[in-house]
């Protein structure tokens, strides 16, 4: 059974799409050095986005292959390889401008599926690519499955009955309506199976590709559990303001469903079962030191739960099965050092897991365990371009926000250096994401240890409306963005880090992209005394604009934005909403303030950017504007990244003091030119 997310997380994604099953608890305090000792010298900044960096290694059906992702031409593309041999043996089968969004080998051939935009604007296509394998370097066929590039395509599932058809959602017939279809990959045929009038957020898909069962977010900012039972689609089980049902898992012959849910009083999602036929809720498990949801419960082939775990500021997972137990300890034996695992593949027909083994200043490498033999092998390690030792350890602390209520945080230290230091408050996205440990699990992690190598301390907070934390946590965010205590709590995170000496007052700065723009405009806006330099990447100025600038799809599923930031139909919140706008308050502005914006962003359009530009140069204040026409909700294409962060690290070392590279690529520095922006012709 396949679970299906509709809608992401509309401002910014949070990076976490397998199992991680390990880690230590967080520390409540950092960790002070007595002697300030030598920094390691400037790392260049293209070694932090090392460009022959792989991910998502997956291997064929058959075992012989391994595809993965790497940069091809300063773009995330697909290569392949051989299973055992050498990484050099390694070569493109996409050469796209356009980063890849995603791939997945066929079930039972070596075609690999994948997704790509045009230049940002998220309205994905799917493509089939045929390997021939019969040449010891393979010939490759691409060809276009969908053509409509006005709307988004997804692909959901490929039927393991009939491998030629693949089951898609769509918004292709209602703008607004985001659909489930079957496609046939020979015809080309495509049929709509659902219309989902009922506004699902996620399905569950049955063997035969049919939607079995449906999670709505309701307008009113509750959720409702559906099952289809004889044809009829019947709610099982409907959640309270603010509570939320994710299905996991669904026994059709046992008709249990599993979910993590914080529903009838829970404030911590928990995995729970639900008995189609009796009707009957049951807890299966709870977080026993009642610190996070349900972050991830892997199931085995016939849908039951082997090991459910959650994440405060490290992973812990607790086994539910003997069996799996017993392979667990001897794979974190074999994995002293302090790392996080991920199982990114079970397969229970061979007996073999595929591993992903990483830390906070490791990207990772990936293995192989052997069910019947209990051994690890490596599968693909790959080798930094910085040494471990060189990077900066991430610590999990714990500071208390004005009224009392607890932060957990990320914070990232110079080498040897914890006094009186340049510091960065880099709030994530979302809001309704999270800051992880390990160094690949967030676009911005390798950018806090870039920060801190040019000597700047780093602080990511899990403020308020951070997923993860419980329900209560989450919604003390409602209706406190920009003002309200979503923002305190970066400001006492800010203030934190100055008690305990090791920011200077004089010397903080506010960074973040989607939401975590939105809140270092906030931050200049609302708290103008606080930061002495701000930098908004792909951050909302105006709340009303925002919400009323969504793409039509995303509006069916808005409800827990109206109850978080309001509804500006609704006349007392549009209000609300002005006042917590930094555009109408650009006066109290005393920060210098850099912009970055992807042109073709769907989420937090161009206009975003362009209007605080323009007053503020109206106004006589310093602003410089970074604008990459070929990008939308973020920068993914290489030449891009690189050379906004050559323009962040020359700001902020400018207005807090922090230290520059050395060496600057003249390609680098000439294209950055030409994303300046020329504020006085907006």
């Amino acid at each position: 059974m396949l679970t299906k997310k509709i809608i992401p997380t509309l401002l910014w994604t949070a990076i976490a799409g397998s199992l991680l099953l390990t880690g230590c608890s967080q520390t409540s305090a950092p960790s002070h050095s007595n002697e300030q000792v030598q920094q390691v010298p400037l790392i260049p900044i293209e070694s932090f986005f090392n460009e022959q960096d792989i991910s998502q290694l997956t291997v064929s059906s058959d075992g012989k292959w391994l595809a993965f992702f790497k940069e091809y031409q300063g773009a995330k593309n697909i290569y392949l390889m051989p299973a055992g041999a050498e990484l050099d043996a390694a070569f493109a089968i996409t050469t796209s401008k356009d980063p890849i969004h995603s791939f997945r080998w066929s079930i039972d051939s070596n075609d690999i599926f994948f997704l790509r935009d045009t230049a940002g604007n998220e309205n994905t296509q799917v493509y089939k690519l045929t390997l021939d394998t019969s040449q010891a370097k393979p010939a490759v066929k691409v060809t276009a499955l969908t053509s409509n590039k006005k709307v988004e395509y997804e692909l959901l599932k490929q039927l393991k009955e009939n491998s030629n058809s693949l089951i898609l959602r769509s918004n292709q017939d209602k703008a607004d309506q985001e659909d489930i279809y079957r496609l046939d990959v020979t015809s080309g045929m495509m049929t709509n199976i659902f219309s989902n009038t009922y506004g699902f957020s996620s399905v569950e898909l049955n063997k035969q590709g049919d939607p079995v069962l449906g999670t709505s977010s309701n307008p009113d900012n509750t959720a409702e559990l559906y099952a289809n039972l004889a044809g009829k689609w019947t709610s099982l089980i409907k959640a309270q303001f603010g509570e939320s049902i994710d299905i996991l898992s669904f026994d059709e012959s046992s008709h249990q469903i599993y979910i993590s849910a914080d529903i009838d009083g829970r404030d911590k999602q928990e995995l729970l079962r639900w008995d189609i036929i009796e009707a009957k809720l049951t807890t299966l498990h709870k977080d026993p030191e009642d610190e996070s949801d349900v972050y991830e419960v892997l199931f085995n082939d016939k849908g039951k739960p082997l090991a459910v775990s959650y994440y405060g500021g490290r992973l812990r997972t607790y086994p539910l099965d003997n069996t799996f137990a017993k392979h667990w300890q001897q794979i974190n034996d074999y994995f002293p050092a302090d790392v996080e695992i991920t199982i990114t593949n079970r397969n229970e027909k061979t007996g073999q897991w595929q591993l992903h083994v990483a830390s906070d200043v490791d990207m990772g490498s990936d293995y192989r365990y052997t069910v019947k033999t209990g051994e690890v092998s490596i599968l693909l390690k790959q080798e930094m371009m910085i040494k471990p030792e060189l990077l900066s350890k991430r610590q999990s602390v714990t500071y208390q926000a004005r009224d009392g209520v607890s932060i957990q945080a990320y914070l990232t230290l110079p080498k040897g250096l914890t006094k009186n230091l340049p510091t960065i408050i880099l709030p994530h996205g979302g809001p309704w994401a999270r800051d992880y440990w390990t160094l690949s699990s967030g676009y911005f992690h390798p950018i806090a240890q870039l920060l801190a190598n040019r000597g700047y301390a780093v602080l990511q907070p899990n403020f308020r409306a951070s997923i993860g934390f419980g329900k209560r946590f989450l919604n003390l965010g409602n209706k406190n963005w920009g003002t309200g205590s979503m923002q305190n709590d970066l400001t006492d995170g800010a203030n934190y880090l100055v008690n305990q000496g090791i920011a200077d007052k004089e010397r903080l700065g506010i960074m973040g992209a989607s939401y975590g723009g939105y809140a270092a405009l906030a931050g200049a806006t609302f708290t103008p005394e606080l930061y002495k330099a701000a930098i908004s990447y792909v951050g909302p100025s105006s709340l009303i604009t925002l919400l009323e600038s969504f793409p039509a799809h995303f509006r069916p599923y808005l409800g827990q934005f109206y109850s978080a930031v309001g509804d500006p139909e609704i006349e007392t919140d549009r209000v609300d909403m002005q006042a917590r706008s930094p555009i109408n308050f650009v006066d109290n502005i005393k920060t210098p303030l850099m912009l970055v914006q992807g042109a073709n962003d769907p989420r937090v359009t161009q206009i975003e950017s362009d209007n605080i530009a323009r007053v503020m140069y109206k106004h006589g204040l310093p602003v410089e504007y970074i604008l990459a026409k070929d990008e939308g909700h973020g920068f993914s294409k290489r030449d891009n990244k690189l050379a906004y962060i050559m323009a962040m690290e020359q700001f902020f070392a400018k207005h807090l003091g922090g230290n520059v590279g050395e060496r600057v690529m003249p390609t680098l520095a000439e294209h950055l030119d030409t994303l300046k922006v020329d504020v006085s012709r907006l």
